[in-house]
């Protein structure tokens, strides 16, 4: 079971015990369990994550950015705790240098992954340096297989994989116990860190990933 929500007492309290770490994204549920469960398997860790939920409209970045804009006037953060943009390239594509613009401008964290979510659940079970190169670019293209079709090329690799894959109700045991392997291969291929976000596959969700399991 996640870790009760935490912010009616922040709101009311300036005393606190953890670190908070927000996140804004644009899953409607997939990022939200992932992170929960987590939590979970890490219950010592001195960050409490919350998950927002994603605006009506959560292809427009101006409407995540103000997602968290107004959690952070609202409740009574401290200097340490963190806010973070959690987005895919496949989704928001041209949109990116302005969401990197604005998480700049506010402080806020930036984690994107490329081409999407699925390559961070990936990467906990499979080294990419396991497939050719046919296959890595069918997983930067992420297509669908048909029109009626409604998973992406990722998301078969992880149905094959697991034997199921439901993005709308994630079952993260097949992922969690690796979340290190994944940390790793994810840092593996950020062989440029200072760029905006990764230009081929990749995922800076380790960066968040890292947080939560290093803080105790």
């Amino acid at each position: 079971m996640a870790k009760k929500r935490f912010v009616s007492r922040t709101r009311r309290s300036g005393f606190r015990d953890f670190r908070l770490l927000i996140i804004a994204a644009e899953g409607e549920k997939t990022e939200k369990k992932y992170f929960d469960d987590l939590l979970d398997k890490y219950p010592r860790s001195r960050i409490h994550v919350e998950v927002l939920e994603r605006p009506d409209d959560g292809s427009d970045p101006v409407k995540v950015i103000n997602a968290l804009n107004d959690f952070k006037n609202e409740y009574n953060l401290r200097q340490d705790d963190e806010l973070w943009v959690v987005v895919d390239v496949d989704r928001w594509g041209e949109k990116l240098s302005e969401v990197a613009a604005l998480c700049r401008q506010k402080g806020y964290g930036y984690a994107v992954s490329n081409p999407c979510f699925e390559i961070w659940l990936l990467l906990h079970i499979k080294d990419l340096a396991e497939y050719d190169e046919e296959t890595l670019q069918e997983f930067r293209e992420n297509r669908k297989p048909s029109r009626k079709s409604d998973r992406t090329r990722l998301d078969v690799e992880l149905l094959n994989l697991n034997g199921s894959y439901n993005k709308s109700n994630l079952d993260t045991s097949p992922f969690l116990p690796f979340v290190e392997n994944a940390i790793e291969r994810a840092r593996s291929l950020d062989v440029m860190p200072r760029q905006r976000w990764p230009n081929d596959l990749g995922t800076r969700i380790y960066l968040i990933a890292e947080k939560i399991i290093n803080s105790k």
